[in-house]
């Protein structure tokens, strides 16, 4: 915009600011030595009212007040520098816990530092100096480029209003190996997110996903080894159905029953007869319903069981009869009077030359097992107490979860009775190749939750450098519950003891004075 000089008729550039000449620099320093001196809470907003400046001058005065005397005082000489400073490491140190460890959101953090009387409390303070910390981090893990990390890798997308954020996880740590804000979900942001993974010294073994289009292409570019999430590829295409048709054979159910309330309230011959024959028409399509619900879901059954790592015996599944079983009962499911559902079997054909691929993992982990000198029996009683362990924690409802961990406690209590002083020993090592079978992106998924829980309390709107900090705590706190308890994904990562807490190495990463 341009302001008009009528006299001239000229069109002359305006002016963004002006200098103010009632401030002078007597006053313009000696706001800059209150503001740089005086740690009270509210200071830097009373000297902004006091005289109608912005607080982010006042900063920018107290900044460039420190910057001048600082390199010929010391900060070691002033104590009030180091008490500014003090007091800016505790805001920090606060502001990290209520952000990561509470989940508060900016303004409630904001609050909260308020009632503790800490300086630096404002909304945009805060969200000044996480943005500073996250800056100082990595968005993908800092691996030693001398040596590779060989991994599988879970990836997956969630998004931030329209923005998704691209998530690569390690299985079986659970630890973010790479978290990256980008424009868009399209295969080139996929392909540039791999390839830096592989510039940090990330081999990757192979990457379990959901069947997204970039995702997969991006894969498929990179030449890299993909194996779908078995979740998405059987039970989420199917499943629903099961539900659908078990809701359709409930609703001719009552439908049957209604026509039979109907026919007893009848009087005349021609009603009733009528209306006899209309609840014969609705018993017919009830039992037809109930027999489609009941062989869809046992096949449905057969597929799952099909999915599990080991037999009931404790044995690694042969993939290619659990191929060829799966085959066999989609088979079936194709011949069922199910027409939508065609689709979806079909997608499922294509998906099964690598949808098992878990199950080789298996085979080779339970041959290390068997090298190293474990009985076959034992390592078949572990294999259960594993998988049930597993079958625990994927299942949502509560009577299927106590069964299959009193199923996992009761395989414990009889290998714990056979072992005695060794079953924690070969517990520990049984389990932790076990582990190494990965058969779904299921983490990831946990993953995204976790960090939806960050996204909610920022109404959305989050950077990259926030996102960094969700990461470094994630990867560095420590489990409070489940089978990873006591440890760090980090830990579990690279087989090394964490001595300090997430924030002692968060905050001895950054330097304040750089902040």
């Amino acid at each position: 915009m341009k302001d008009l000089d009528l006299k001239n008729n000229n069109c002359l550039p305006m002016k963004k600011f002006h200098r103010r000449k009632e401030l002078t620099f007597e006053i313009r320093l000696y706001i800059a030595c209150i503001a740089l001196l005086d740690n009270r809470w509210g200071t830097i907003t009373r000297l902004a009212k006091k005289y109608a400046i912005s607080r982010t001058f006042v900063y920018m005065l107290q900044s460039e007040l420190y910057q001048a005397t600082e390199p010929v005082f010391g900060v070691n000489q002033l104590t009030n520098h180091n008490i500014y400073y003090e007091a800016k490491k505790q805001t920090i140190k606060n502001s990290l816990l209520f952000r990561l460890e509470g989940k508060c959101s900016i303004p409630s953090t904001s609050d909260i530092l308020k009632r503790m009387d800490l300086p630096f409390n404002s909304v945009g303070s805060i969200s000044q100096l996480l943005n500073e910390m996250g800056s100082h981090l990595s968005p993908t893990l800092e691996w030693n480029t001398d040596t590779h990390l060989y991994i599988y890798l879970a990836s997956d997308e969630v998004f931030a209003y329209s923005r998704p954020v691209l998530i690569s996880v390690d299985p079986v740590s659970s630890a973010i190996i790479k978290i990256q804000l980008a424009d868009s979900r399209q295969t080139s942001q996929w392909i540039d997110h791999f390839k830096q993974l592989k510039k940090n010294g990330v081999k990757i073994i192979k990457i379990i996903s959901d069947e997204g289009i970039s995702l997969c292409s991006a894969s498929k570019t990179l030449r890299e080894s993909r194996q779908p999430d078995t979740f998405h590829a059987i039970s989420h295409r199917l499943g629903k159905w099961v539900k659908s048709l078990e809701k359709s054979a409930y609703a001719t159910i009552q439908e049957e029953y209604d026509k039979l309330e109907v026919f007893e309230s009848a009087k005349s011959r021609q009603v009733i007869q009528k209306r006899l024959d209309s609840y014969f028409e609705a018993q017919v399509k009830s039992n037809n319903a109930i027999l489609l619900y009941e062989d869809f879901k046992f096949l449905y059954n057969c597929i799952i069981e099909q999915l599990q790592v080991f037999d009931k015996q404790g044995n690694p599944r042969d993939r290619k009869k659990a191929e060829e079983n799966i085959r066999l009962s989609l088979d079936l499911m194709i011949s069922l009077s199910i027409p939508k559902v065609k689709k979806a079997i079909n997608t499922i054909y294509n998906l099964l030359d690598n949808l098992l691929d878990y199950l080789d993992v298996a085979k080779k982990a339970i041959w290390k097992l068997k090298s190293e000198g474990i009985p076959e029996y034992i390592i078949q009683l572990f294999s259960l107490a594993w998988q049930h362990e597993k079958n625990m924690i994927k299942a949502k409802q509560g009577q299927r979860r106590k069964h299959y961990q009193k199923k996992m406690e009761e395989e414990l209590k009889l290998l714990e009775k056979i072992l005695e002083d060794n079953f924690v020993a070969i517990k520990t090592k049984v389990f932790s190749q076990l582990n190494l079978i990965v058969q779904s992106s299921a983490i990831v998924e946990n993953i995204n939750s976790i960090i939806r829980n960050y996204l909610d309390t920022s109404r959305n709107h989050i950077h990259q450098n926030a996102l960094n900090l969700i990461m470094f705590y994630h990867n560095h706190r420590r489990y409070k519950a489940g089978k990873r308890k006591g440890q760090t994904p980090m830990e579990i990562l690279t087989g090394k003891r964490q001595e300090q807490d997430w924030l002692e190495l968060l905050m001895n990463k950054v330097d304040i004075r750089d902040i």
